[in-house]
């Protein structure tokens, strides 16, 4: 029995990813307590919804190629993460709350756009 769990072992690829597997193990406790501990575990989600707009834009611009969509997308978050730091600093609000501000902003801009397009149809 010991032999079929450690066969997989015997192949480098396999040593590799589990090296990398405790890496990241490793990395992402300590990044996430110190996401946890500044009130900033909303984050990811927040950026992740962010880019509706930039995906929007970039797709009535240019008609949707890959590319246009990943830098508008991108331009989006990176104004989502100045704006953030933006109303946290100078509103002396937490930054969880200018997270969810930011956040329910941008994805309901984000949703006004969308439904600007013409070929845009609601099932």
């Amino acid at each position: 029995m010991m032999n079929w769990l450690l066969e997989p072992l015997s192949y480098p690829f396999m040593l590799r990813g589990l090296a990398a597997g405790i890496l990241v193990g490793i990395v992402c406790a300590v990044v996430g307590t110190y996401v946890v501990l500044r009130g900033m575990a909303f984050f990811g989600d927040a950026l992740a919804h962010t880019v509706l707009p930039g995906v929007a834009l970039g797709y009535i611009v240019s008609g949707g190629t890959r590319e246009t969509l990943f830098w508008w997308a991108l331009g989006t978050a990176v104004l989502a993460s100045l704006g953030i730091g933006a109303i946290s600093k100078n509103a002396r609000i937490k930054e969880d709350t200018a997270i969810g501000i930011i956040f329910a902003g941008m994805f309901a801009l984000g949703i006004a756009v969308i439904s600007t397009v013409r070929s845009y149809a609601v099932d």
